[in-house]
């Protein structure tokens, strides 16, 4: 017979945009990955690898892998303003911790943040 494996069938995102962010934290990638590793360990979240890439001539994209899923920050300093994201299968409510963290750190003038609970239902 053959095994099939079942995966946690719920999960909780969080996406935020912030606008009005100073520029001089969106070109500097050093402090946004301390600062976003930063929030992840207060949150107690499993940080498994990074990946990131600096874009010419301006942009920044930080991926994080989590051993509860993931992680992801994309700058645009020509708007002053940056996309965060995080999905996380551990428990609902997850990532809010992380997400105050960064708001205390970037700032941002105007924000606009989806939550949800997901829910995928088996055929």
């Amino acid at each position: 017979m053959e095994k099939i494996f079942i995966s946690n069938p719920t999960g909780n995102e969080i996406t935020c945009i912030m606008y009005g962010v100073d520029i001089n934290i969106l070109e500097n990638k050093k402090l946004i990955k301390k600062s976003l590793l930063e929030g992840l360990k207060k949150d107690h979240f499993n940080v498994l690898k990074t990946c990131e890439h600096k874009f010419s001539p301006h942009g920044y994209t930080l991926c994080i892998l989590l051993g509860e899923s993931h992680a992801a920050l994309h700058t645009y300093p020509e708007y002053n303003s940056l996309v965060f994201n995080l999905y996380s299968c551990r428990k609902e409510g997850d990532g809010k911790i992380t997400l105050s963290h960064l708001l205390n750190f970037f700032k941002p003038k105007r924000k606009k943040i989806l939550q949800r609970k997901i829910k995928v239902k088996e055929n």
